[in-house]
C-alpha cells in the first residue's frame, strides 16, 4: 500500500517537473527524472530554475539579413569609459562602476550608432548575432564583438554550426 502511494507520488512529481521544465524551454525528460527521484524537492528545483534564453527553433535560424531589420537601441551596447565593461546603449549609469552619462551624451551616442547602423544596413554588411540578439559588423580577422565567436568569411556562425 505505502509503496503504491510513493510510486504514484513519484510519477506525479515527475510529470509536474517535466511540464514546468518544458514551459521554461528546458529538458522535460531530464527534469521529469529529477522529479521522479527527488519528489517534491525536484519539483521545487524545476520551479526555481530560470527560463532558457534561446529555443531550439531559433538556434536553427541563419543570421537575418540586416535589410529586414530596423534599428532597436536595446540590441546595441556601448563601452563604459571608466571600467571598460559593456552596457546598454540607452543606459545613463554604468551598472558595473556607477559612471554617469549625461542625457545629451546618451542621445548623441544613440544617434551615432543609429547613423552607423543605417549606413551599414544600406550597404548590407551588418549581421545579426543570434547569441547576443544584437547586430554586429562582420570582420573575418576578428571575433564577434557581442559573443566572442569567430566570424568566418564575413558570415556569423549559428548556434547549430558551433555545436552549442
Amino acid at each position: 500500500m505505502i509503496t503504491g502511494i510513493l510510486l504514484v507520488q513519484a510519477v506525479a512529481f515527475a510529470v509536474l517537473s517535466g511540464i514546468v521544465a518544458s514551459n521554461k524551454n528546458r529538458d522535460a525528460f531530464g527534469w521529469g527524472l529529477i522529479g521522479f527521484i527527488f519528489g517534491l524537492f525536484g519539483f521545487i528545483a524545476a520551479v526555481a530554475v530560470g527560463e532558457v534564453e534561446g529555443t531550439q527553433s531559433s538556434s536553427r535560424q541563419r543570421s537575418q539579413p540586416s535589410s529586414t531589420r530596423e534599428f532597436n537601441p536595446d540590441e546595441h551596447e556601448k563601452k563604459c569609459p571608466d571600467c571598460a565593461e559593456y552596457i546598454k546603449l540607452e543606459a545613463r549609469v554604468c551598472k558595473h562602476c556607477g559612471h554617469e552619462f549625461s542625457k545629451k551624451e546618451v542621445e548623441r551616442q544613440i544617434e551615432e550608432v543609429k547613423r552607423k547602423f543605417d549606413e551599414k544596413n544600406q550597404e548590407g554588411t551588418m549581421l545579426y548575432c543570434e547569441r547576443s540578439k544584437i547586430s554586429v559588423e562582420p570582420n573575418p580577422d576578428e571575433t564577434c564583438p557581442a559573443c566572442g565567436k569567430n566570424i568566418d568569411d564575413g558570415r556569423h556562425p549559428t548556434l547549430e554550426e558551433t555545436g552549442e
